[in-house]
């Protein structure tokens, strides 16, 4: 009856899975799919870097690096934006994603 779990359900509905942090499959709290608070008005948050990756709203203003061991000369420079300024023509950057090479972990930011 929450917003916070109703958002967390329309997120299922997106395709997305939970956000989990080692074990606990609720434990990321820094975004929707993760645990869901019992309260109408707060906390104020969107779904994580990582899920708005996943949709693509946001594709015109990403950028991707790719993190190598061996070659880290790769890196981002230029200022990042919230996504609340995507829609501002200020704003070059909104999101990050940081792909490790030679494994299945990424980062975003």
């Amino acid at each position: 009856n929450y917003l916070s779990g109703q958002m967390h359900e329309i997120g299922h509905n997106l395709n997305f899975g939970h956000s989990g942090e080692g074990s606990d499959t609720y434990g990321d709290q820094t975004g929707m799919l993760g645990y869901s608070y019992g309260y109408d008005d707060f906390p104020r948050m969107c779904f994580n870097a990582a899920k708005s990756w996943q949709t693509g709203w946001y594709a015109s203003k990403s950028f991707t690096i790719t993190y190598s061991t061996s070659d880290s000369t790769e890196c981002f420079n230029g200022d990042l934006y919230g996504i609340v300024d995507y829609g501002n023509s200020a704003s070059s950057f909104v999101l990050i994603k940081v792909n490790n090479a030679g494994t299945s972990t990424d980062h975003y930011i």
